[in-house]
């Protein structure tokens, strides 16, 4: 039987005393800074290269963890994995931290820097740059520890975990969670417009060809039905992002310098996206969709028919609580042709806190192994994750019934999946662009004129967070 998921007590006393006076750090930005300030007011000393490899059998003792919140069947999943530890490393006892309050695991880590009150072990994300100079180099137990090897996992999103800290790369986490953006479409619509399914070699004129079939655009919004939600925006789980990029595009020069929009392979991807919407009508503007009357998840309003086809990823799948009335299927969004195909990736790992925080780092070792490990990934993969360990998710095709090309997504991660190209500051340098991008798609400005606007404001953003 699984042992209770336990809330740590220092935990507790974080959530009050320390919270408040945490919040300060947190406002601040010495709170999530790579030189944040401790709990003295003092910078915090040079971060140690990483912990010293597995010497034997780790001495045992409490360990504590910061996750993020996850949905309960995964919290039973860890929960299990976490007896099985106990049990495995008799006298270690795990203090399991999902966060509560605050509700965001950055809120709370960041939080937990200002206090200078740290986990053990600590889930991060891809966007959680902040995070990164707070985990050890976890380079030396993979050479060390041959039971996980990076070879386990897909190469884009292993890669992603290993960043620049200092002069030497460091390998700051283990994957968890990998996920790209695909396309989902609706089989009876495809089937009702005469249309053959797409297959993964179709390409960006394809699918508007492909979507104008599927499209019944009228003037009310309530009225209408789209080929496509989540298609043009320029960040997260969109079509859009990708799209940006297969056309050769970036939004910023890799030195972080320079905004780009205003390149001609830039404004040639931003011309087809907003063709998308206020030519083709093929998907609905930002201000056709609020007045659209759905709501809900993504699952839910493609249920309605009203959208024949969605962006997101792969662990959105309408299956289970969000099954839809008819049969479904997904693909890898369309190629430009003659150019690199690319798909935004994102995902998640566990790591270890860095050396004088962590007090046990190779007990911590030894866990994260038993969460992101081939049985742990497995045990995540059944409670509805798509893990990063590709042998845990080869059967993972066979959950998303009635789909039969899930084994794309594997092909994605292998290849094609990638990061934002992300300088100093590239998050607040990307509101001005995607505020104006807005305009565009609801037919308020041109692109030329949201180029004028966007690239001084987001250069300015850059000049003053690179320095």
């Amino acid at each position: 039987m699984a042992t209770a998921v336990r809330t740590p007590t220092h935990v507790g006393r974080t959530r009050r005393g320390v919270v408040q006076a945490g919040l300060t750090g947190l406002l601040g930005a010495a709170a999530t800074a790579c030189g944040a300030a401790t709990n003295s007011g003092a910078p915090a000393g040079p971060v140690p290269s990483g912990a010293a490899p597995p010497n034997g059998r780790p001495a045992t003792g409490p360990l504590w963890v910061l996750d993020h919140p996850l949905q309960l069947p995964v919290r039973q999943a860890l929960a299990q994995r976490i007896a099985d530890f106990e049990k495995a490393f008799p006298g270690a006892k795990v203090e399991y931290d999902g966060v509560v309050e605050p509700n965001d695991n950055t809120e709370k880590f960041a939080i937990l820097v200002a206090a200078g009150t740290m986990p053990d072990v600590s889930v991060t994300h891809t966007s959680f740059l902040t995070q990164y100079p707070h985990f050890a180099d976890l380079t030396p137990y993979l050479a060390k520890d041959k039971t996980l090897k990076a070879d386990d996992y897909f190469p884009t999103i292993f890669n992603a975990f290993k960043v620049p800290l200092g002069r030497t790369p460091r390998q700051i986490g283990i994957p968890r969670e990998v996920h790209a953006t695909i396309l989902y479409y609706a089989k009876n619509a495809v089937q009702a417009a005469g249309l053959k399914e797409p297959a993964k070699d179709w390409t960006h004129t394809d699918f508007v060809d492909f979507a104008l079939k599927l499209t019944d655009w009228k003037e009310d919004p309530q009225q209408a039905r789209w080929a496509v939600q989540n298609m043009t925006s320029l960040g997260g789980a969109s079509g859009g992002l990708p799209l940006f990029w297969e056309f050769g595009a970036e939004f910023f020069t890799l030195d972080g310098k320079q905004c780009i929009i205003d390149q001609p392979a830039a404004r040639e991807a931003l011309q087809y996206l907003a063709d998308l919407v206020t030519r083709h009508h093929i998907a609905p503007s930002p201000a056709e969709q609020m007045a659209s009357g759905l709501s809900g998840s993504q699952q839910a309003q493609f249920a309605t028919g009203r959208y024949r086809m969605y962006a997101s990823n792969q662990n959105t799948a309408p299956v289970g609580t969000n099954a839809v009335p008819f049969d479904w299927d997904l693909q890898a969004l369309p190629q430009v042709s003659g150019k690199k195909r690319a798909t935004r990736m994102a995902g998640n790992a566990y790591g270890i806190i860095t050396a004088g925080k962590a007090k046990n780092p190779d007990l911590a070792w030894e866990l994260v192994k038993y969460f992101v490990g081939e049985e742990g990934s497995r045990l995540q993969l059944q409670a509805g994750n798509f893990m990063s360990h590709k042998r845990a998710v080869e059967r993972w095709p066979e959950t998303r019934a009635p789909a039969k090309n899930g084994r794309v997504v594997f092909e994605i991660m292998e290849s094609w999946a990638r990061l934002e190209n992300r300088p100093p500051g590239w998050d607040k340098a990307m509101a001005p662009i995607n505020r104006e991008w807005t305009r565009v798609q609801n037919g308020q400005q041109s692109i030329g004129e949201m180029i004028n606007v966007a690239k001084p404001e987001a250069e300015g953003i850059l000049r003053a967070e690179g320095t």
